[in-house]
């Protein structure tokens, strides 16, 4: 096992320790008045010249070098950020020095500091893994490893806050660790469970596990005086199994509506998510998406059980579509949920109004590995490790287009065809939505340049357009009364949200930070290739005004100013955005490039 990070240092690397605890703080700290600028929060003033100033009501003033993005937001320059009265530049004094401006309530502002702090940590621990790495040795590591090196959540300024772990937790279990675990297993009455996915049980965990390891396991099965007929079976994060299985589930476990078999199946790695994990033993195994009940990223990480019955049916039904459409066809992979499994909770399950995280507790969702659907002479890496710096700050998509021996404006232009394109074209052929982030959409690269994408998170992350769609025929009803039905105006934000703020916001920002590429350029790019879409599929043209995007104005989605009004008490459904302000669209700005 990793030990567990440790602050102290030997006398003769405090130095060096100060100067990556400054840098992390610096970075953070930029990264909070940028996105809580953008989310209208603080409101810096001009000083002229990219200079800015903060004075705030505790009586403290920050100031700060910042240049101004295609969407109106701050980029600060990190090692500008002073505080006066002078003070170490750290982003937990700065959150106390804003406690007006941020309106939290005292017991709300306690637990982001927590968060806060968690994610500092955190960030520590990815600054020392990473220091020095060039874009080579990153581009060379396994796909799982360079994803648990990963930032996180771009717009969450506490994004690694993980509430309801310690040191020792992260040290195990968190992706940047890279720790291999096993998962154990229960078996669970089928009267308490709802299921989804069709086929042969036996046969399923024996092509996930292996034949050894799926035969010890039903071997245990049987010891127990269990069948299969009677009891499905459920992975558990260990994690889970000792810190909310044992005691939530005490009356289950007791009667024997649950059973614990022990560990078997092999070694998994968890990616950005936290609970979805990868099998490190039996490469092509169908990732583990697992329930946690921490509380990450605006919400608790549990299985919920709406959609498990509907996994298989919507993966055959999003399969079939892209198989019916040439462009779908040759650049989307959807990455199937083959199985799942969600336990209904005695007591809980009884409560229509209890907190969401009660009764998300366990379950499990067997998903496509997306290494093991591309192909060979193919990589398949999160859209998020296409932003990923590298030692002199670049992007790794500016590595891969040089591997691909591609000037990078073409490498760019030809992302957007194999990303944007399809989602956009899976919208306005199908109106299926979905919300597009960087851990969402994998990019499939074949010899590094970019060859279409792989699909994930069906269960949550899809939408339907509420106007009849003809193509929508083939969807099976109970399919269609479980997915949300959003109105054209809403669901194109899977894409203007979830995708061009969400990452290429971030995207373009790098790359114009690093000197590759001018943000009014990537916009323009972009721009361009989505208008030869257009005039490419005339017979759309209705649908593309109904998801127009190049409207003017978009609204502005805000998730941090959000945790800062409700606080963090429990809730029956998971937090909703807020919205700001509208933002200008930068599509509609600058040369259209084709």
């Amino acid at each position: 096992m990793n030990a567990p990070f440790a602050l102290s240092s030997p006398a003769e690397s405090r130095a060096a320790a100060q100067k990556l605890w400054e840098e992390v703080c610096w970075t953070a700290l930029a990264k909070m008045l940028d996105e809580l600028t953008y989310e209208e929060v603080l409101v810096p003033e001009a000083e002229g010249e990219g200079r800015y100033v903060l004075p705030l009501a505790s009586g403290v003033t920050w100031r700060f070098e910042a240049a101004t993005g295609a969407w109106g937001n701050l980029l600060t320059r990190s090692g500008t950020i002073r505080r006066e009265p002078e003070g170490a530049p750290s982003p937990l004094q700065f959150t106390l020095d804003a406690r007006a401006e941020l309106g939290m309530a005292p017991e709300t502002l306690a637990t982001f500091l927590r968060e806060l702090s968690n994610t500092l940590r955190q960030d520590l621990v990815l600054r020392q893994k990473t220091a020095g790495l060039s874009a080579d040795r990153l581009l060379d590591l396994p796909v799982h490893v360079l994803h648990g090196l990963l930032e996180g959540h771009p717009k969450a300024v506490a994004n690694k806050g993980r509430l309801g772990w310690g040191a020792e937790d992260a040290a195990r279990y968190a992706p940047e660790s890279a720790e291999p675990f096993s998962l154990l297993w229960l078996a669970a009455a089928r009267t308490n469970c709802r299921t989804g996915g069709e086929g042969d049980e036996a046969a399923f965990l024996t092509q996930q596990l292996g034949e050894s390891e799926a035969g010890k396991l039903l071997s245990r099965l049987a010891d127990k005086g269990l069948c299969l007929e009677t009891h499905t079976l459920i992975p558990v994060h260990p994690w889970q199994w000792d810190n909310v299985i044992q005691q939530a589930y005490v009356g289950d476990l007791a009667t024997g509506d649950l059973v614990f078999l022990g560990s078997f199946g092999g070694r998994f790695v968890a990616g950005p998510s936290l609970r979805t994990l990868t099998s490190i033993d039996r490469p092509g195994a169908a990732d583990v998406k697992v329930a946690l009940t921490i509380l990450n990223t605006s919400a608790w990480r549990g299985i919920p059980g709406k959609y498990i019955a509907i996994g298989a049916a919507l993966s055959d039904w999003l399969e079939g579509i892209v198989a019916s459409d040439e462009l779908l066809a040759r650049h989307v992979t959807i990455l199937r949920e083959s199985r799942g499994i969600w336990y209904r909770h005695p007591l809980f399950g009884q409560m229509t109004d209890a907190p969401y995280q009660h009764g998300e507790t366990l379950g499990v969702i067997w998903r496509d590995s997306a290494s093991a659907r591309v192909g060979p002479h193919r990589r398949a890496c999160l859209y998020a490790a296409l932003l990923h710096p590298d030692a002199d700050g670049r992007p790794l998509a500016v590595a891969h287009a040089q591997r691909a021996g591609m000037a990078f404006e073409d490498w760019l232009k030809r992302l957007f065809e194999v990303s944007v394109v399809p989602l956009y074209h899976m919208l306005c052929r199908f109106g299926t939505g979905f919300i597009a982030h960087g851990q969402n959409i994998t990019v499939v690269l074949e010899r590094d340049v970019p060859a279409g994408i792989a699909i994930k998170d069906l269960q949550g992350d899809v939408d339907l357009v509420n106007v009849p769609f003809p193509e929508q025929a083939g969807l099976p009803d109970e399919v269609r009364a479980v997915l949300p039905s959003k109105p054209p105006a809403y669901i194109v934000h899977n894409i203007q949200t979830a995708h061009f703020v969400t990452v290429l916001r971030f995207f373009s920002s790098r790359l114009a930070a690093c000197g590759v590429l001018a943000e009014d350029r990537f916009y323009a790019l972009l721009s361009g290739v989505l208008q030869a879409y257009l005039k490419a599929y005339p017979d759309l043209a209705e649908r593309h005004r109904m998801f127009d995007l190049f409207n003017p104005a978009m609204p502005r989605v805000c998730i941090n100013k959000v945790r800062f009004a409700i606080g963090y008490g429990d809730a029956a459904q998971r937090p909703l955005p807020a919205l700001g302000t509208d933002l200008l669209n930068p599509l509609i700005c600058g040369e259209n490039v084709t």
